[in-house]
């Protein structure tokens, strides 16, 4: 009797164990998804970097955060130099096709001829198609739902094509308050003299009508940001990517743009933030190193040339960032922000002194090019900052992209597998988020028995078990 209730009491413990390992296994593999996701961010960061450290090997400075053609106010004869850095960068991430098509005349097929450089980033992308071509690099997986839905399904190797208009990845200002969204004429002499007087208060790597240059950046390219993320989105999506508005007496103030948040009667702009990947307007391909990281994003009383945007993402508790020498981290949400009931630098009685080192704590000086800031032990030494290299070791080889090649067409597809279905249905994601189902003998010899082992490891350790022994 004793041997039966002994023998029903490690069934029963064994069931017990059983239920808790599937209870467990779904949160594992959304971990492993996330962290997949978050290197897939950080590979789009680094190759950026080093496009604009290509970029700035041809031209001697980094594409301006702003600039473009004009031509009077028709928005379809010229970008109104409202064109952002993404859009300079596209040869060296070998766009060349796309290049071509926004540096040549373009022909619509409603027979409306646009000129070279394009119409301004606003206009219809239903029209002027390039707009709505942006690169696949330029959108973190992790925002892909958002953009496209739920992912798509493809019984194939082939890439899919899809309209793409947004972009995750903003251009850093610095920590300027003041309007760094004020779009200039330069070819007018009254408003270059005004864009010459605001430029105290322009500090980052990034500035509307102007190119910057990498020696500029006297306080060490290791030490200073130049690209971040945003959450991608055509339109505004609550909590997760928008921008409020009206938000009075910001720039001498940002901590008014937290208790605008708390605010029952908030307004907000209709759009998301990196609705238009072409676009320079930093209110939408922009941040500022001032509200910390995954805060709100406000502009003032004078609307859309006067934001204040902070950088934000998907990822738990912080976001990736490519400093200026190429390298990426990743700032948590609780890095030091100074104190933000002070105003920023600018020229003017109200504003921190021109070239006096930022009120906004370590955040503000890695925002900063040239204030002679000192950074405490370095940046990868600080406890918020977590160097994106020990982020990325989370991410099993096992299920780190790599390409596969179909053995009839010889298509080859970039992706991480993520299972392989009845033994006969390979499940790999393509980093735009895309699912694609083909069958396991579809695949070239190499890759079904690289398949096979990547499975393998990938449920054997999320059962934490040792795959069978040959």
């Amino acid at each position: 009797m004793n041997h039966d209730s002994n023998r029903l009491t490690n069934v029963l413990i064994l069931v017990v164990c059983g239920l808790v390992l599937f209870a467990l296994l779904p949160k594992h593999l959304l971990s492993r998804r996330m962290a997949a996701r978050s290197g897939h961010c950080v590979g789009n960061l680094r190759e950026i970097a080093l496009a604009l450290h290509n970029y700035s090997n041809n031209f001697k400075q980094l594409p301006p955060g702003t600039g473009g053609t004009w031509s009077g106010t028709d928005p379809s004869k010229s970008n109104q130099g409202r064109l952002g850095p993404l859009v300079g960068l596209l040869p060296f991430l070998g766009k060349t096709n796309l290049w071509e098509m926004i540096t040549n005349p373009f022909e619509a097929g409603d027979g409306r001829t646009f000129p070279a450089m394009g119409p301004t980033p606003t206009y219809s992308p239903n029209s002027y198609l390039p707009w709505s071509m942006a690169p696949e690099v330029y959108l973190c997986p992790a925002s892909a739902g958002l953009v496209y839905g739920e992912p798509a399904v493809i019984h194939s190797l082939k890439v899919a094509q899809r309209s793409l208009t947004v972009t995750s990845y903003v251009a850093s200002f610095g920590d300027a308050t003041t309007m760094q969204g004020e779009v200039l004429d330069v070819s007018d002499a009254l408003l270059r003299d005004l864009g010459e007087r605001r430029a105290a208060a322009s500090r980052g790597m990034f500035m509307t009508g102007k190119a910057i240059r990498l020696t500029d950046c006297t306080d060490g390219l290791s030490n200073t940001v130049m690209y971040s993320e945003t959450v991608a989105s055509l339109r505004r999506i609550e909590g997760q990517s928008e921008v409020i508005r009206d938000v009075s007496g910001l720039s001498h103030q940002p901590s008014l743009c937290l208790e605008a948040a708390e605010s029952d009667e908030k307004q907000f702009w209709k759009f998301g933030r990196g609705a238009r990947w072409s676009d320079g307007w930093p209110l939408l391909t922009g941040f500022q190193t001032v509200l910390p990281p995954n805060s709100p994003s406000c502009t003032s009383q004078f609307g859309a040339i006067d934001p204040i945007v902070s950088a934000a993402s998907l990822h738990p508790g912080g976001v990736h960032v490519g400093l200026a020498d190429g390298a990426t981290l990743f700032i948590a949400n609780e890095i030091d922000t100074g104190d933000l009931e002070r105003p920023g630098v600018a020229s003017g009685e109200k504003y921190c002194l021109p070239n006096s080192e930022s009120p906004y704590g370590l955040w503000g000086a890695i925002g900063s090019r040239a204030a002679s800031e000192s950074v405490p032990n370095g940046l990868p030494d600080t406890p918020v900052v977590r160097p994106a290299s020990v982020f990325d070791s989370d991410v099993d080889p096992a299920v780190n992209a790599s390409i596969w090649t179909d053995n009839q067409t010889n298509d080859q597809l970039l992706a991480d597998l993520l299972e392989i279905r009845d033994n006969t249905t390979v499940r790999l994601r393509h980093p735009s988020g895309v699912i694609h189902e083909v069958p396991l003998n579809s695949l070239i010899p190499l890759d079904i028995l690289r398949a096979v082992e990547a499975d393998l490891r990938v449920k054997a350790k999320a059962t934490d078990q040792s795959p069978p022994e040959d």
